[in-house]
């Protein structure tokens, strides 16, 4: 199709309509006629996009302001670990997304002073915070909440049913009895789809990332405005973070993200720097996972490497596939002079 239309083949929407189709073919091929449960199937692969989706939403900000924000699998780990401090010491559920929300965004805005104040390379100071974080989170967990598993038993976050629809035969138990982080998620995403590309805030924001210079001469505070966005984008990090550890796991672990945060950026890539898209891609991602936790639990004759490689697999095949076919926004990763 694409070598028949040329550039009018809308390709972008091809892979996604046939990437799932592709996914759930190779799951029952792999099946081979043993019976799988496949309500709990779509319900992972919504549980598993939450993080990724919302990673990639702040990664979206982040880098439609002009800043290239590849430590969202950094602020993913602090979020987790201190969301799990956070609500095993107050006993109370809220206090993890909170707590998770808050050092995302502190994270976020030492990223941002690195790379806007000082002109720090903006790949090299988020490679530094992931690496930190992978070292700081270990340390923590092994020295700290191993000896006191008091500091690492939140209070869960629970699914909730919604009333009647529920009810509704198969998609109710699928769409319709979900953890509130889901619900949460799809909200930030329409939310932030309506403010980037209807208000003057989100025409600012990619203005600043496109050509902040020009945006500069017209009166827009560049520098403000890329501080503003990368605190947005650690609160929604950190956010995704917690739900790791208290809706995913049911504690924090070391390396618990486990690479969501490095896939949250290829969904980034996957949906072009639109929220709605990169949701979108993450779902696929969340489908991979899904599967490859089914085939695990039934013991299909697979080695289990190449099991838990598959969500892997599936990022590597979707990033190369897209070089040269998406434009990121064009100032994002370059120092600004306010002047």
């Amino acid at each position: 199709m694409q070598f028949v239309r040329g550039a009018a083949f809308k390709w972008r929407l091809a892979i996604g309509l046939i990437s799932p189709l592709l996914v759930f073919a190779l799951l029952a091929r792999l099946l081979d006629g043993t019976t799988a449960n496949l309500t709990v199937f779509f319900t992972s692969t919504l549980s598993f996009a939450i993080p990724v989706g919302v990673g990639a939403l702040a990664g979206i900000i982040a880098e439609r302001s002009g800043f290239l924000n590849i430590a969202v699998e950094g602020k993913l780990l602090f979020g987790a670990m201190v969301g799990s401090i956070a609500s095993s010491i107050t006993g109370v559920a809220i206090a993890g997304p909170i707590a998770g929300a808050l050092i995302g965004a502190v994270v976020s805005l030492f990223l941002g002073w690195l790379g806007i104040r000082y002109k720090v390379d903006q790949i090299i100071a988020g490679t530094v915070i992931n690496i930190g974080a992978v070292g700081i989170t270990s340390f923590a967990y092994l020295r700290i909440l191993q000896p006191n598993s008091q500091f690492n038993r939140p209070i869960g976050i629970d699914t909730i049913q919604i009333p009647l629809l529920s009810e509704i035969p198969v998609l109710g138990p699928i769409l319709f009895s979900l953890s509130p982080y889901f619900y949460g998620s799809v909200g930030l995403v329409l939310f932030f789809t309506y403010m980037i590309y209807r208000t003057r805030w989100g025409l600012r924001l990619r203005a600043a990332g496109e050509q902040p210079s020009a945006a500069g001469t017209v009166g827009i505070d560049v520098v403000k405005l890329r501080y503003r966005a990368m605190l947005i984008a650690g609160l929604l990090a950190g956010f995704a973070g917690s739900y790791i550890s208290l809706s995913g796991t049911g504690g924090f672990g070391m390396n618990t993200s486990a690479g969501k945060g490095f896939i949250a950026l290829a969904a980034v890539i996957f949906g072009a720097w639109n929220p709605i898209f990169a949701f979108g891609a993450s779902l696929v991602f969340g489908m991979a996972s899904a599967a490859t936790t089914l085939l695990s639990g039934l013991g299909v004759g697979l080695p289990p490497q190449i099991l838990l490689s598959i969500p892997y697999i599936v990022t590597l095949i979707v990033v190369a596939g897209l070089i040269g076919r998406v434009r990121a926004p064009a100032s994002a990763g370059r120092p600004y002079d306010q002047g």
